[in-house]
């Protein structure tokens, strides 16, 4: 008789790490030095070269496997009148995902805040440097505006890699290896109905973008997916690094993308103001024509899976840590704050702008 001992493995091995995690966040900078600079460069630079060599999403393909997987077992445990076991078989197969979640990406959840990496200098948020920054984002924004012609993915994907190795270069970091193949789903409907403008998917290093994204969206969502596959999980840290990227570019239209994108993380902080409404009559007709596109965009695919995504999420971010869950998407307005005080009104040096 086989010994079933050890299916259990996977479980007990996930339920260690998930049991784990407020201690491992309370040593960010272990988990900088020994996972972050370490084992995971050490996956991304296997993994994801071997993914980005075809177009298809394994991450897709194996969501879509599983789905049917699950389904065949259950469905014959029952006919086998053996469905706890059948179960069981399927939460340890779910453990061992799991655990390679955190194995090949997830740890860099516990890593350190990229304030303190950066030596970040001056206060949080307060009003004063809210309206200062709002009227910057403003600015920017109806400064930049142009209309955005189709993009050419792989030159646009060119654009961006030549940012990040140009503000890793100048930040003193080092690009942590592997490639960052775009891909859009062979389904748009999964990111299109759950309201997701890109994706990255972790167990298989791939970034993937909405099929459906407006050229004033592209530039800014390719950077933020592309950030959290060099090892940002947190997102306003991946929007820190989308917007450096995208606003020091020599390309205007990837300039305004990133502007665009502030502009609207911005907004939403703002918005608790008493003169919010004051503020915004400030941007352009032409600019708030892109953001009321964007929301038409949006708004064909908004229902109740889109409001259980956003529901899911929240807790998918809350259980690794990030107190804010999605509402960790502004953190970047006090990342920029903070940083552009730092480099007194810049977003880099002056050898870049």
């Amino acid at each position: 008789m086989r010994n079933p001992r050890w299916k259990w493995a996977p479980i007990i091995a996930a339920l260690l790490l998930l049991i784990a995690q407020p201690f491992l966040s309370k040593f960010p900078a272990a988990i900088e030095s020994v996972y972050a600079d370490g084992l995971y460069k050490f996956f991304a630079a296997i993994i994801s070269p071997i993914t980005s060599l075809v177009p298809v999403s394994f991450s897709e393909v194996f969501l879509y496997a599983m789905i049917a997987g699950a389904i065949y077992w259950i469905a014959r445990g029952l006919r086998r009148r053996r469905f706890w076991r059948a179960l069981g078989e399927l939460a340890s197969a779910g453990a061992a995902v799991l655990f390679w979640f955190y194995l090949v990406w997830g740890m860099n959840y516990f890593r350190q805040p990229l304030d303190r990496s950066l030596q970040f200098t001056g206060p949080t948020q307060d009003s004063v440097a809210m309206r200062r920054h709002i009227e910057w984002a403003i600015d920017e924004a109806n400064a930049g505006w142009l209309t955005i012609p189709e993009w050419s993915l792989a030159a646009l994907d060119r654009e961006i890699e030549d940012g990040y190795r140009r503000v890793f270069e100048v930040l003193r970091m080092k690009l942590p290896p592997g490639k960052r193949r775009p891909k859009t789903p062979l389904i748009p409907a999964v990111l299109d109905y759950t309201l997701t403008s890109g994706i990255f998917g972790p167990l298989f290093h791939e970034v993937h973008l909405n099929a459906h994204l407006l050229p004033v969206e592209l530039p800014f969502v390719l950077a933020h997916e592309k950030a959290h596959q060099l090892g940002y999980a947190r997102e306003g840290e991946a929007d820190f690094f989308a917007t450096l990227v995208c606003l020091t570019s020599a390309n205007p239209s990837v300039r305004y993308s990133g502007r665009f994108a502030v502009l609207g993380r911005s907004l939403q902080r703002y918005s608790a103001f008493a003169d919010f409404e004051e503020v915004q009559k400030q941007i352009w007709p032409e600019v708030l024509a892109d953001f009321k596109a964007v929301l038409a965009r949006v708004n064909r695919y908004f229902g109740p899976i889109a409001e259980l995504a956003e529901k899911w999420y929240d807790l998918y971010l809350k259980a690794n840590q990030v107190e804010q869950g999605v509402g960790s998407y502004q953190d970047v307005v006090n990342l920029l704050i903070r940083w552009r005080e730092k480099n007194d009104g810049a977003l880099l040096p002056e050898e870049i702008k």
